[in-house]
């Protein structure tokens, strides 16, 4: 199933299914900017001023306003403001025939990991693993990922080759596959194993991100992947940002994935730009790509627009 591309004079809704966020944030009145040098509208979904312990609203009101901005004629894509947590909470609450007969853009990245690839599985509608609201209008936000994300929401998707502008990225396990992209943050993709909403990563091509976790604890992540046998079951690997994942003393989270990856006979690349810093590379989550391992690259293989 296809989105529609956007197109100047479009509305974009922004809603937070996770953590609740002050509004009054200084990020809010720059993200304005970019969409509205974009030629873009916003509306501001109930939840973006809704709270509820840590939350951004009861489960039933982070509900109402993601099925509410599908059924809303008048908005063209869905901007997640942020992750955090509590995305969890709801995945199984949604009523997905709402998504599946109003399909269109749906972004973010971190908790909402959980979205994007339960609403491909549930709907055949590709999602973007891509920049939320407060990375958008982060002040230390790069031209690069700023034209990314425009390139996202106005460009054909189909042909284009996605690769570092630093050109950093590393090759741990060289070759070429093709496969549809899935995943995203590796403590979300692992805490559905077992459940449900488990990721089905059959001829997948997985990509994995992390911020401010331990050497061990993504040496715990890998492992469950690893005893679940979801590396038998991949045609490649994607490793983005892993931020803040470091360690005083023992082993580098280069060494863990290492580790566990570079015997693999599929191929894997580390260090792409994409998680949560900058540069980030918007990634379509449902899609079928290429992975060049030896060139460090992935080349969409399907058009997600109309």
């Amino acid at each position: 199933m296809k989105v529609n591309k956007l197109k100047p004079g479009d509305t974009i809704g922004f809603l937070i299914p996770s953590s609740k966020f002050n509004m009054d944030d200084s990020r809010i009145k720059n993200l304005e900017k970019y969409l509205n040098d974009f030629g873009l509208k916003i509306k501001y979904g109930k939840t973006c001023s809704s709270s509820y312990g840590y939350l951004a609203g009861t489960d039933q009101e982070r509900i109402s306003d993601i099925e509410e901005m599908f059924s809303d004629p008048n908005i063209s894509a869905i901007v997640c403001m942020k992750g955090g947590y509590g995305a969890g909470r709801i995945v199984d609450k949604i009523d997905y025939e709402i998504i599946k007969n109003n399909p269109k853009l749906f972004i973010g990245f971190s908790d909402i990991t959980i979205f994007l690839n339960c609403i491909y599985q549930k709907t055949s509608i590709p999602t973007i693993h891509g920049l939320v609201g407060i990375f958008l209008g982060h002040p230390n936000i790069d031209s690069f990922s700023v034209n990314d994300f425009k390139t996202l929401l106005f460009e054909n998707t189909k042909g284009r080759i996605l690769k570092n502008p630093n050109d950093n990225c590393k090759t741990l396990v060289g070759g070429v596959s093709e496969g549809v992209l899935v995943g995203g943050n590796i403590m979300l993709v692992t805490n559905l194993i077992g459940s449900d909403y488990d990721i089905d990563m059959t001829d997948k091509i997985l990509f994995l991100e992390e911020v401010n976790e331990k050497p061990y604890s993504i040496d715990r992540m890998l492992c469950q992947l690893r005893l679940s046998k979801r590396f038998e079951q991949l045609k490649g690997i994607i490793f983005g940002h892993f931020t803040n994942c470091t360690n005083e003393e023992g082993f580098t989270t280069d060494e863990v994935i290492e580790q566990y990856c570079q015997d693999l006979k599929i191929p894997v690349i580390t260090h792409f730009a994409s998680g949560h810093e900058f540069p980030f590379i918007n990634l379509p989550i449902g899609v079928k790509v290429r992975l060049d391992a030896d060139n460090k690259n992935i080349e969409i293989l399907e058009e997600i627009y109309n």
